[in-house]
């Protein structure tokens, strides 16, 4: 009886284990398969000539951000959305401020314990630094910063 208990305990951990790992697979394909799309329309498009990363950025419109180089060496950064008919908008990342700087900028102001991710995404006002970090009481928060120039734009505190 004792080796019944066993492998049934051992049979539904490994179902588990197999069931856990397929819904993630699965999870990350939209994005995946948006970020590759993405960063073949960049270089199709001739706005870079290399890519480095592409990051997926939700904001009021769904944009995949691709880094990469022109063809001139100067490292850019594309916004590309799917429903964009005239080309995609792009910033070359020497007109605006680093994440690191981005980060800086939320640091002075708040109390940051954790910081999430750094995305940079294109909002209706231009292009903004998306800070997300874990305050010291545990919470999440949400700070965005302008690009061009490290103004805060929006915050999203305390969640």
């Amino acid at each position: 009886m004792l080796n019944w208990i066993k492998f049934i305990v051992v049979f539904l951990i490994m179902l588990t284990s197999v069931i856990t790992v397929m819904v993630l697979v699965n999870a990350e394909k939209p994005f995946s398969a948006a970020k590759k799309a993405a960063i073949e329309s960049a270089v199709q498009s001739g706005q870079l000539a290399s890519v480095s990363s592409a990051d997926v950025f939700n904001g009021t419109v769904p944009t995949v951000t691709v880094f990469g180089v022109d063809a001139d060496g100067k490292e850019k950064a594309v916004f590309v959305d799917e429903n964009s008919k005239d080309g995609f908008k792009e910033v070359k990342l020497t007109d605006g401020i680093s994440a690191e700087k981005a980060v800086a900028n939320v640091k002075k102001e708040l109390d940051v314990k954790k910081v999430l991710h750094v995305k940079l995404g294109l909002e209706e006002e231009g292009p903004v630094w998306e800070v997300a970090f874990k305050s010291d009481n545990g919470k999440l928060n949400y700070v965005y910063v302008f690009f061009e120039n490290g103004q805060w734009w929006k915050r999203i505190l305390n969640l």
